[in-house]
């Protein structure tokens, strides 16, 4: 089954985060999340969704970091 309700919403942008996990393998599941990136998750919504490969995108964009394959 994949990800329902609020966890479809990417705590950064609101957007759905397009989850796969508990369905399918999702891109996320073997990605390592640059560390400042996770810092700006707010308190209240650390650990309960996905960060969407959007915002993810745009971060590592930003810092030159490698792109994470779908």
């Amino acid at each position: 089954m994949a990800v329902e309700g609020a966890e479809r919403k990417c705590p950064l942008c609101g957007q759905d985060n397009n989850c796969q996990h508990g369905e399918n393998s999702c891109w996320c599941s073997d990605y390592e999340f640059p560390q400042d990136l996770l810092d700006m998750v707010p308190e209240d919504k650390k650990r309960k969704a996905c960060i969407c490969k959007s915002c993810v995108e745009k971060h590592i964009r930003k810092k030159g970091i490698s792109v994470p394959e779908t």
